[in-house]
């Protein structure tokens, strides 16, 4: 077997145990203070994360409750269209666009998406 020469001249050094408790110690401290330092950094970005992510839930449930008057009323209006003046293309795109702005279409997005900030709120937490 061939070997480098520069592996050839390095020596192997054989560590105490109480140097090796001390350096392990060490490694530890810096870690810790590391951690430290992280945590207080995410608090500011999970709390202005915070703060957002209600603002955008108050939001999101005040315009689901009007989102969803307004969309019965489209939906009315597109049944209307349809069956009593014979537009029905024009109907399926009213009824689309209160299906889109009903609870379970755009609102619903918007709460998938709140609910993913939160979990990755919740995640920079708990570092």
């Amino acid at each position: 077997m061939k070997y480098s020469a520069a592996f050839l001249q390095s020596k192997i050094h054989i560590m105490d145990r109480r140097k090796m408790l001390w350096y392990a110690c060490l490694i530890e401290m810096e870690v810790d203070l590391m951690r430290i330092l992280l945590k207080i950094i995410l608090f500011l970005v999970t709390l202005l994360v915070s703060i957002i992510l209600l603002v955008c839930q108050f939001i999101c449930v005040f315009s689901s409750m009007l989102l969803s008057i307004l969309a019965l009323f489209l939906f009315a209006i597109g049944l209307a269209t349809m069956l009593l003046l014979g537009e029905t293309n024009e109907g399926l795109k009213v009824l689309f666009i209160a299906y889109l702005i009903s609870p379970y279409g755009i609102p619903m997005l918007a709460a998938w998406f709140l609910g993913t900030i939160g979990g990755i709120n919740e995640r920079l937490k708990s570092i």
